[in-house]
């Protein structure tokens, strides 16, 4: 018989610029005093923890343990498809922006999510079913940034410092002073197409990007349907005018953003395109991407989506 109180833990030590490292050992022996009779893995180079995840899914593991942030999940769920498993998932957010434990409840505090986690193992039929995107050969859990956000993505991920939510808002702006690009795409979801210049498009399954935008405030990461967000073309001056907006979540009601709901997605663009899927950087140089949501593919441990 499978011992329900055994729980595979997995420490991005890279994660929140060192905070898991920092944290480790209190969070396993939180966990551990909650009952849990965990093995632990760490991982200390960026990617690694997928083939980690797929090798413990492979081996048997009935209950994934996450400690890390937005990337490290995205890593989780990369290794749990390609397993092709599916195990309980907890998550202990200690990353920088925690967009994906906002959008399950998950709380911020690593000692309130250990306990969740403890009180959520005990109770296998209250796990929370979300569900799993896809962009190309790549799964993830928030969302998609595509433009001018996966510009973004990559100029965050190449600043040492700051460290914190701080980081996103001063990448955004130097991205905002090297300029904008405003590819042609051509955008298929099932029931429309859409031929357009634009700025950037969110495809979101959670509501919050980049630690404080509210892109898709109106999301459900357990309703089978992805919020597709659309910036028109724009340039520095409008883009600015733009961005309170964004951080308010009041941006959906101007002229030039656009809102698509839409369990699929297919694009073609022009030039080439940055892409991130849950912060970590796809590629820069996209021209077909070809998008869709796996409905409840995963369930989460002590999960509370918005409803």
């Amino acid at each position: 018989m499978t011992n329900t109180r055994a729980a595979h833990l997995f420490v991005n030590r890279l994660a929140g610029r060192g905070r898991a490292a920092r944290l480790a050992e209190k969070i396993s022996h939180r966990l551990t005093q909650g009952g849990l009779r965990l093995t632990i893995t760490e991982s200390t180079a960026p990617a690694s923890l997928i083939d980690q995840v797929a090798n413990a899914c492979a081996s048997g593991a009935q209950i994934v343990l996450i400690a890390g942030g937005d990337g490290t999940a995205n890593e989780a769920i990369n290794g749990i498809m390609k397993a092709a498993a599916n195990p309980r998932v907890g998550l202990i957010p200690v990353g920088t922006g925690n967009d994906f434990a906002k959008a399950v409840g998950m709380p911020l505090d690593w000692r309130q999510a250990c306990d969740q986690v403890i009180d959520g193992i005990g109770q296998p039929g209250c796990d929370a079913p979300i569900d799993v995107g896809r962009c190309n050969e790549r799964f993830f859990l928030n969302g998609v940034g595509i433009g001018f956000d996966g510009k973004v993505a990559i100029v965050a991920s190449r600043m040492k410092w700051p460290a914190g939510q701080s980081r996103y808002p001063l990448a955004l702006a130097k991205t905002l002073i090297r300029g904008i690009e405003t590819p042609e795409v051509k955008i298929i979801t099932e029931e429309s197409v859409w031929e357009m210049p634009i700025t950037l498009i969110s495809v979101m399954n959670g509501q919050v990007a980049g630690g404080i935008f509210p892109l898709a405030p109106q999301a459900q990461i357990n309703d089978g349907l992805l919020d597709i967000v659309i910036a028109d073309a724009m340039n520095r001056r409008q883009f600015l005018r733009l961005l309170p907006r964004l951080m308010k979540g009041t941006h959906l009601s101007l002229p030039s953003v656009s809102l698509i709901r839409s369990r699929t997605l297919k694009l073609e663009s022009n030039l080439p395109l940055p892409v991130q899927t849950d912060g970590e950087i796809v590629t820069a140089s996209a021209r077909y991407l070809d998008i869709e949501l796996i409905p409840g593919r995963v369930s989460i441990i002590g999960g509370k989506p918005a409803e």
